[in-house]
């Protein structure tokens, strides 16, 4: 008997539910009002559509074969390639637990005490702002708890993690839902008035000039990252040759429509000069939108209960996600990639098959990462918000730079008549080329300009930091030594 088959709609949900998030639309307006809504469309027609589709091509060539993404560049490129671009993969993870440690604190501060208190100095009379050092001490405390609780294997923590999906898929919903029934109770008005002007210019200060403008492009491909992940379910579908286009098409469509249905619902409830002129982060504009969608459509009571629900909500989330994407991707990492690579140490696992002696590496090098940036903050203090805006930069950067390896791999992939090719939805090498080259150059072109605008505008440390966590772990994989039958 055959194996249920993944309908076309079941697929299209998979991938709304997986790259759509309300925190990129908070994060979004607050730093560019409604002039994201463009970038956001470029990003999904651009970026999300061809590049989801040269995945499933590569993903499907290379179905047979274990390893993922490491596998696919490898025989398309080389293995040192291979190697850089794997690393830099897994360091976007890396990144992502040292920005998720210190900021995850910020929704559950809002569920808690209805306001950000982590931006709060706290001096212990000494006039030195403490505040900083001490989130370091509790982000590195929650590293070492959730290193402890993942070596009893993924059982132990796989509810928490459905759960915390479920609270983002309910956070969608409320704000989707919440923000159109306000613009239709309103009168069918904007509380941001939607002009030429406003599209085409942020509100926000800091975002205004031309190239953290353009540098917010990286932001935009952000909001459609994992979209990869979906490669691995393509040969699940009904049809693939007939629904993965078109589920692609229509998902991209629709994801597309709900970022910006979801930028026009918060100018419904709220305009940008309502933000808080102080006190607030781009993480912790989420809280105050979902305040201001209670105020409308009950009162200050209701405007506490929604702020408070999405806290708990984005805790669980991120709380989840953090135990799920502290060992995944490290086990993808050590076990894709050649077993010559790494100590023995590093392969054994415990009676639960964790890779506990690699696992430990990690918590290690996330909580050095949380240590020094909490010491320089305490030395040279700079703001609780620049250091929140830091990490989602560097985290957006981490995350979108393997997708230019990805991308060259694919285009060596199709160039290459001896690899197999199980599913070709680009059927001409100028076609191949085109997606190549417009893929290429949107991240490119978005990560230049995010890197660059600080050091123009004399933020130097900003600009160091933006770029220190992925650049060393390119130098870490460049010292790895490749065995001679893998060196092409």
């Amino acid at each position: 008997m055959s194996a249920k088959k993944l309908k076309l709609g079941a697929f299209i949900l998979m991938i709304l539910t997986s790259v759509f998030g309300v925190t990129n639309i908070g994060i979004g307006f607050y730093r560019m009002g409604y002039a994201a809504i463009p970038m956001f469309v470029i990003g999904g027609l651009f970026f999300f559509i061809p590049f989801i589709l040269m995945m499933i091509e590569f993903g499907t060539g290379f179905r047979k074969e274990a390893g993922g993404i490491f596998t696919w560049m490898r025989h398309s490129v080389s293995t040192r390639f291979a190697f850089i671009g794997l690393t830099m993969w897994f360091a976007s993870y890396v990144i992502w637990m040292f920005g998720k440690a210190l900021s995850m604190w910020v929704p559950l501060s809002f569920m808690l005490f209805g306001r950000d208190i982590t931006v709060i100095p706290v001096t212990l009379g000494t006039g030195i702002d403490f505040g900083p050092f001490i989130l370091g001490v509790v982000a590195i405390a929650l590293v070492a708890t959730v290193t402890k609780l993942i070596t009893f294997g993924s059982a132990r923590f796989a509810k928490v993690a459905a759960i915390g999906g479920l609270s983002v898929v309910a956070l969608n919903v409320l704000l989707l839902v919440g923000g159109v029934f306000t613009f239709a109770v309103s009168g069918m008005t904007l509380q941001e008035p939607l002009t030429q002007a406003s599209l085409a210019a942020s509100p926000n200060a800091a975002f205004n000039d031309i190239i953290p403008f353009l540098g917010f492009m990286v932001f935009a491909i952000f909001a459609y990252g994992g979209v990869e992940a979906m490669a691995g379910v393509a040969d699940e579908l009904e049809d693939p040759e007939r629904d993965l286009k078109r589920g692609i098409f229509l998902s991209g469509a629709f994801i597309v429509l709900c970022y910006i249905i979801g930028f026009l619902a918060v100018g419904s409830i709220m305009r940008w000069s309502d933000f808080p002129a102080e006190g607030i982060t781009s993480l912790s504009a989420l809280f105050i939108i979902m305040l201001e969608l209670g105020r409308h459509l009950g009162g200050e009571w209701l405007g506490q209960v929604f702020m408070r629900f999405a806290g708990l909500g984005m805790f669980l989330s991120y709380l989840g996600a953090f135990i799920a994407l502290s060992y995944a991707p490290l086990r993808q990492f050590i076990t894709g990639t050649p077993s010559y690579f790494w100590p023995e140490r590093f392969q054994r696992e415990n009676e639960n098959g964790v890779r506990i002696e690699a696992l430990k590496v990690q918590a290690w090098v996330v909580c050095l990462f949380i240590a020094a940036k909490s010491i320089f903050t305490l030395i040279n203090p700079e703001g609780a918000a620049a250091l929140y805006e830091l990490i989602i930069t560097m985290t957006n950067v981490g995350m979108t730079l393997p997708y230019m390896f990805l991308i060259y791999a694919w285009y060596r992939y199709r160039n290459n008549p001896a690899l197999g090719k199980d599913l070709i939805f680009f059927k001409s090498a100028g076609s191949v080329l085109l997606a190549t080259i417009i893929s290429l150059i949107l991240v490119a072109f978005g990560n230049v300009f995010t890197v660059v605008a600080p050091f123009i505008s004399g933020d130097i440390s900003t600009g160091v930091w933006t770029i220190i966590g992925p650049l060393l772990f390119v130098v870490i994989a460049m010292r790895f030594k490749i065995k001679q039958e893998d060196a092409h």
